[in-house]
């Protein structure tokens, strides 16, 4: 079917009808003018003729410029029927090229119909909520989960403001996120808000840009994902209840799960210490996290994470992390008289992004009554450039609290002092590829050299990490890194065994 404008742009029949009839009229007049030169300047031949008595000179030139007039006027009518000839044809190649693309426009409309079509079948049928919001933040699509899960009728949803849809307080924690996604970026986080029945809600949300791959996006889709959903971590059952089925063999999430919920993590810590100490320094050290099946098994550390991220349990674990720190903490305060020592945590990039997270941390400390000094939270560089909105929002929520932060692995990327400008780091922890290499390798000492004193010049103290031996140490003190970590200095020890499950 074609659409109006196409109809429009192409002539009908009675129009090139008359377009013919305008051209053969046009034809016939320059005939006839012609023609009618041809007779006026015939009759003033001849009456010259007469009037010189017939004299042979001019007749014969008299009848050489009639046969010169002759020649041109027929050459001139040659011309003019060669250029219509070639205009014709030009103009039946120009429609030819129009029916054509006309026809290309209309199939690729089809197309485009049918794609829209199947597109929102198969978003209708999603179970998680599903919005599409454009710059002005607009909702101009939403799939019935949507409806069911805010609680809102289609009226209430399509073509209004997102704040309207969601409410005030939720849209102004969705905010930061919305300038990122229509900037071509992903974005990922929690938020909960009162739906339209007045029930509290809770979902993992996430921000897709559209058209993607591009900087300046034309919309982007809200997915939805209620966190009721997901399992409950660290619940144990309450007194009276069945205990919870067994683990499946092949359910990876349940095993990482009930591994929270019956503390079978090991926290270990690993020393970092400064190459000049000042007195009355705190002792600082790396917390790692090890599952005790790992311990026990001579597994490789570390296998349980990709499943964690996967089912979107990163931010659990950082949690059962700082649950159990702030515990360690407790149980040892004061213990060698010394001030509290500094504990490195790593966050995950799901803890960056959650406002819940922050308050979770502020509510830790506050009713635990714990020194926020002895925390520090370390931040991959991937995450600083990529959301350094979120760190901000972070660093701002927890510093006040005595909280101190990292910025980790750095050099991985780029290393560019850029990357920490505006946000308040205390360490700067140098990538441990570039430190393996230091000493044999003079790109990766410079490097390293740039990124020490880029940290003296912003007040930040470097730590160089995966030191393993005496070369390597030798210059990293002569480049003035101010503390080393590694297999070199110190390797890790428990620091909390497996315990009773702690209060949420």
């Amino acid at each position: 079917m074609e659409t109006p404008e196409l109809m429009n742009r192409r002539p009908g029949r009675g129009a090139r009808a008359r377009a013919i009839l305008r051209l053969l009229r046009s034809r016939a007049v320059s005939l006839t003018v012609a023609a009618a030169s041809v007779l006026v300047l015939g009759g003033l031949l001849t009456a010259t003729i007469v009037w010189t008595l017939y004299d042979p000179k001019w007749i014969a030139f008299l009848g050489g410029m009639l046969f010169a007039a002759l020649v041109a006027t027929a050459s001139g009518a040659s011309r003019a029927q060669w250029r219509i000839a070639r205009r014709t044809l030009q103009l039946e190649r120009t429609r030819e090229r129009l029916e054509l693309e006309s026809k290309r426009a209309r199939v690729a409309t089809d197309g485009l119909r049918a794609a829209e079509e199947r597109l929102c079948a198969l978003c209708d049928a999603l179970p998680l909520p599903l919005l599409y919001i454009d710059r002005e933040l607009r909702c101009h699509y939403h799939n019935p989960a949507a409806e069911l899960d805010l609680a809102r009728s289609p009226q209430e949803i399509d073509s209004r403001p997102l704040s309207e849809v969601v409410g005030a307080q939720a849209y102004a924690e969705m905010q930061p996120f919305l300038a990122e996604s229509l900037l071509g970026r992903e974005a990922a986080y929690d938020l909960a808000w009162r739906a339209g029945d007045g029930a509290e809600k809770s979902f993992s949300v996430r921000h897709v840009p559209y058209p993607p791959g591009q900087t300046i996006a034309s919309g982007l889709y809200l997915i939805l994902l209620p966190r009721a959903a997901r399992p409950p971590v660290e619940a144990a059952p309450a007194a009276g209840e069945a205990p919870a089925r067994e683990p499946e063999a092949d359910d990876p999430q349940r095993k990482l799960v009930e591994a929270m919920r019956d503390n079978q993590f090991l926290l270990l810590a690993q020393p970092i210490r400064a190459l000049q100490p000042q007195p009355g320094e705190p002792r600082f050290h790396e917390i790692l996290l090890r599952l005790k099946e790992e311990e026990d098994n001579l597994l490789p550390p570390g296998g349980f994470f990709p499943t964690a991220e996967r089912y979107g349990m990163m931010e659990h674990l950082d949690r059962w992390v700082v649950r159990h720190v702030i515990n360690a903490c407790h149980e040892t305060a004061g213990a060698d008289g010394g001030p509290a020592a500094l504990h490195g945590v790593n966050l995950s990039h799901a803890a960056v992004h959650s406002h819940a997270f922050a308050r979770f941390v502020q509510k830790q400390i506050v009713d635990r009554a714990f020194d926020g000094r002895a925390l520090c939270f370390e931040i991959a560089e991937p995450d600083i450039e990529r959301f350094p909105a979120d760190v901000a929002r972070l660093m701002g929520m927890l510093k006040p609290l005595g909280v101190r932060f990292t910025a980790d692995a750095f050099g991985s990327i780029h290393g560019a002092p850029e990357t920490l400008r505006g946000l308040a780091f205390d360490f700067v922890k140098i990538d441990g590829v570039l430190i393996q290499r230091v000493a044999r390798s003079g790109a990766d000492e410079l490097r390293v050299c740039g990124i020490a004193e880029a940290c003296r010049k912003l007040g930040t103290r470097s730590i160089a990490e995966c030191v393993e031996d005496e070369a390597t140490l030798a210059r990293l003190r002569a480049i003035g890194v101010d503390y080393v970590q590694g297999f070199g200095i110190g390797r890790p020890a428990m620091l909390q065994a497996p315990r009773a499950a702690l209060a949420a």
